[in-house]
């Protein structure tokens, strides 16, 4: 009795290797690769001698140490990243930080988008495991929120910090401008990294430094989903927002004002 062979189990033609299938990556472990990718070409870009301030490299510790905080946004350091790394070490950080809060697949996705290229499924499952989008149909858009709203609260902060630094505080004008933005983007991105050893409480009595940085870690703090539906249901006051969306709002609305209680 013959049997008709399916797609998956054709049989191969005499003498050839069988054909196995593909196995594909969980989109879980891809981002935990691309994340740990990122770390390991942080800690050696850390480890140049042109990265810190003073003759030689960076012990390994330190480094790695350093990349793993900025990657992951989590604001702890061992050294002050002030004095103790150059400017080029300062903005390996920064991007660090940059790709660490926007997400690699979403800068990936980007640049899929602006090309004209088409998502692929694959793409579409690692983005919206990356964001957290509720459906594989909003992460294009949620992609395109994430930028809009990235370069534009970081580029307000940014120019907001290097004019206060500059007239207010008598800083040059490329030190307050390297310090706004530095300052605007660690702010937005949750990542708690500051270039003075006290971090920002030097400007304890200033709101004009404070509130700026305040509204941008609130706005970073929300998450792309929120954010996005924010954005595009805003000219829809008859929409109703997702739960998450409303859970995010009134959450983070009782821990802001109720925080001093």
């Amino acid at each position: 009795m013959s049997h008709v062979p399916d797609k998956l189990n054709a049989r191969a033609p005499t003498g050839a290797a069988p054909v196995r299938a593909k196995r594909e990556w969980h989109p879980a472990l891809v981002l935990v690769c691309a994340f740990l990718s990122v770390i390991a070409l942080g800690t050696l870009v850390l480890l140049l001698p042109i990265s810190r301030a003073e003759p030689g490299s960076a012990p390994f510790m330190t480094a790695m140490f350093t990349a793993w905080s900025a990657v992951c946004i989590n604001g702890l350091s061992i050294v002050d990243t002030g004095t103790y790394w150059s400017g080029f070490g300062q903005a390996a950080i920064l991007c660090m930080i940059q790709l660490g809060g926007f997400g690699m697949m979403t800068s990936a996705t980007l640049l899929i988008l602006w090309a004209g290229g088409a998502m692929r499924l694959r793409s579409r499952l690692l983005l919206q495991a990356e964001t957290r989008s509720l459906s594989l149909g909003d992460v294009g858009s949620v992609a395109r929120v994430v930028f809009i709203v990235t370069l534009t609260v970081e580029s307000l902060v940014a120019v907001w910090l290097t004019l206060r630094f500059a007239l207010g505080h008598g800083m040059p004008w490329g030190a307050a401008a390297w310090h706004g933005v530095f300052h605007a983007i660690s702010g937005f991105c949750n990542a708690g990294f500051a270039l003075w050893g006290d971090s920002l409480s030097q400007f304890v009595r200033d709101g004009w430094v404070l509130v700026p940085v305040m509204m941008a870690i609130v706005i970073g703090g929300l998450g792309f989903p929120v954010i996005h539906e924010l954005w595009y249901y805003r000219r829809r006051p008859e929409h109703h927002y997702s739960m998450h969306t409303v859970l995010t709002l009134w959450g983070s609305l009782v821990l802001v004002t109720g925080g001093r209680c």
